[in-house]
């Protein structure tokens, strides 16, 4: 017997219950698993596990899949990633290309080159009776030393470089890595000396840099980042978040300080769900990141102003990194938004003036504790801080502050709570409301007229989005007799209507047609979705004046070999399709392959009923009947194609009988 696929030992060999548990809170329903949904917010359980099949769906927000889209979600991986991380949770071998296994040892040693640097760092500061006098200086205990393996650099030109050097790294690597720096009229030197080490961590736990504060007073700057490097990104890390990660989603809350002795104090204390940007601004991936583990985040800045200049650049990025996966959240001085099924809400912690974290926290935890658990929404505290940098007792320092307050206003999606915050912003500036509401309805007609309006129009039928690039669905009709079919039948075996689409995406390319748009998140095979992510990747960077690229060609991964081939040998039944009929054959294998998602789901759908009270039941009964109409609309499009030698006649597409639609998932007639 032939033996399977990475992927399928994967799939296959981890358990999704053991998987999910690590994230969320399950509870036993019958013959499946219900929790509250890791990926949006709610108080009454809609995220369903089935370990009989290997999936989860959330009836909330509508994601579901398998583990490798649950571990690709929750925590923002590559397919690649999440297999690998799968494959060594369980010990299954997966090989990967050449190139990537050679990157792949290059960044190994980076990361070995900045171990064993934080190795040498902390050997240094534990021999150092002035140095563990200074760290001592500031709260920060032996064991939090030890934990975060604090360090110290000697004030020498090529202390660590020597250590390394003799421990058998290359010059090459220590630049790479950016331990060393190369100055125009030397050789190489040590990039840190006389300084205190703060090892930085990925979420993974690999240092990948460090950040360094300078011992002498009149040292600058007083805090130093290492570089950009193939390892270290310092708008992507954020200090901390290995060892916060749990405790931020157990409390579903992350608080952001701003320096690193913040933290070490913080988690030392028993505040584990702190993290620290690396330098005054938060930036929108490391929202991104803290989003997907956090229903709450909280800005904890320093109150002077690079703290407040901090909160109010993080609230001005947190639209942009929120608002591509439908996320809102209240912004300071820049876009607000709020939804019904907001991921995550941005608040600000007002802390005592002249105090940095470390000292509330050192001085008072309850004080800290009741500034986290008061904090406000971002909206809230920009009136306060707009009111306090504006004259407020004049007709011009009220205009300054109403033009600063109207984008805020005019994003704010929800016009109740639009209307609350006019009002409220009317009593601060002491003007009356209807004058903030005109200020907000000439700012919100500026965004139009440049096509920046804070609130983005949703697209309309057929157009492509421009985050995803996908095409948005058009209305489909209801079935005359959408009546719930409680017994669907099983989808066809085998995922050869989503190989043979992969093989369309190819052909289009090949022959330079329109780039055709897979829905990967309708692939039940795994290794289909993963083949066909990596090909509609290829494409996106693929030069259109290329006019016959190849994205199959690109695939060196050898644990999708065995999918390519499956696709190439598929092409020879696309070779004989005309331009038109290659296209028209996509939107066919398109909605096959959204028949078979439906299917499945109607089945999950179905067994969950037994186990529901009454109130759930119904709801579950409305997703069927929703799904029925929706398995009806598909196969009436699919009847109202032309078959046959007529149709061939007017190139219309001409699908392989072995991938027509099959008679599953039919609505009861």
């Amino acid at each position: 017997m032939k033996e399977a696929s990475p992927v399928e030992q994967v799939r296959a060999g981890v358990d999704i219950v053991d998987l999910v548990a690590q994230y969320v809170s399950l509870k036993k329903a019958g013959r499946t698993f219900k929790a509250l949904c890791p990926f949006h917010t709610e108080k009454t359980p809609s995220f369903v596990l089935f370990p009989d099949t290997g999936r989860w769906h959330c009836f909330g927000c509508g994601e579901g899949g398998d583990v490798f889209s649950f571990l690709m979600k929750i925590e923002n991986l590559s397919f690649a990633e999440a297999l690998r991380r799968l494959a060594d949770r369980i010990g299954v071998p997966v090989s990967y290309a050449r190139e990537s296994d050679e990157r792949r040892e290059a960044n190994r040693r980076l990361h070995a080159a900045n171990e064993a640097a934080a190795v040498y760092y902390h050997s240094v500061l534990l021999n150092s009776a002035a140095g563990k006098k200074i760290v001592a200086s500031r709260g920060i205990s032996e064991e939090s030393v030890r934990s975060f393996l604090l360090g110290l650099a000697p004030d020498s030109a090529d202390a660590v470089q020597r250590q390394l050097l003799s421990q058998g790294f290359t010059p090459e690597e220590l630049l790479a890595a950016g331990l060393l720096y190369a100055p125009e009229d030397g050789p190489p030197r040590d990039r840190y000396r006389g300084r205190l080490m703060f090892p930085i961590r990925e979420v993974e736990g690999h240092i990948v840099s460090f950040g360094a504060r300078a011992l002498a007073s009149d040292a600058q700057p007083k805090y130093l980042n290492g570089p950009q490097t193939t390892l270290f990104d310092k708008g992507m890390v954020l200090f901390g978040i290995h060892s916060a990660r749990d405790a931020i989603r157990q409390e579903r809350r992350a608080v952001v300080v701003e320096g690193y002795v913040d933290v070490v104090i913080a988690h030392q204390e028993g505040f584990r769900n702190v993290v620290a940007t690396l330098g005054t601004s938060i930036t929108d991936r490391q929202l991104r990141q803290l989003a997907r583990i956090a229903s709450e985040i909280c800005l904890a800045l320093d109150p002077d102003a690079a703290g407040e200049s901090a909160a109010l650049h993080g609230a001005e990025v947190a639209r942009t990194a929120l608002a591509d996966a439908a996320v809102p959240v209240p912004t300071w001085r820049g876009l607000v938004r709020y939804e019904a099924t907001s991921r995550a809400r941005i608040t600000s912690a007002a802390l005592p003036q002249g105090k940095d974290p470390d000292e509330v926290i050192l001085g008072d935890p309850d004080q800290w504790r009741a500034a986290i658990a008061n904090a406000r929404p971002v909206v809230e505290h920009a009136l306060d801080w707009v009111a306090t940098r504006h004259d407020l007792s004049t007709a011009r320092g009220k205009a300054e502050a109403a033009d600063v307050l109207a984008p805020l206003l005019r994003d704010i999606a929800d016009p109740i709570q639009r209307s609350h915050y006019i009002e409220l912003s009317a009593q601060r500036l002491g003007v009356d409301s209807t004058a903030v509401a005109e200020r907000v309805r000439s700012e919100a007609a500026k965004g139009r007229a440049l096509g920046t309006s804070g609130r983005r129009a949703g697209p309309g039928p057929g157009a492509r989005t421009p985050e995803t690039g996908r095409h948005v669905p058009a209305f489909r009709p209801q079935s005359a007799d959408p009546r719930p079919h409680p017994n669907p039948p099983a989808p066809p075996v085998g995922g050869s209507e989503e190989y043979y689409a992969i093989a369309l995406l190819v052909a289009a390319a090949q022959r330079g047609l329109p780039t055709i748009d897979l829905e990967t998140t309708d692939f039940a095979d795994p290794s289909a979705r993963a083949l066909a992510m990596r090909a509609a990747e290829t494409l996106r960077s693929t030069g259109r004046g290329e006019w016959r690229p190849d994205p199959l060609a690109l695939v060196t991964d050898p644990w999708l070999e065995e999918p390519t081939a499956r696709v190439r040998q598929l092409l020879r039944d696309v070779e004989a399709l005309s331009d038109a009929q290659v296209s028209a054959a996509a939107q066919s294998i398109a909605r096959q392959v959204r028949s078979i998602r439906l299917t499945l789901e109607l089945r999950d759908l179905t067994a969950l009923l037994p186990d529901m009270d009454p109130d759930a039941a119904d709801q579950i009964k409305a997703k069927i009947l929703e799904h029925n109409r929706e398995l009806a609309a598909l196969r009436r499009t699919d009847a109202e194609q032309p078959r046959g030698p007529s149709a061939l006649g007017r190139r219309v597409a001409a699908v392989p009988a072995r991938f027509r639609h099959r008679e599953f998932g039919r609505p009861t007639e």
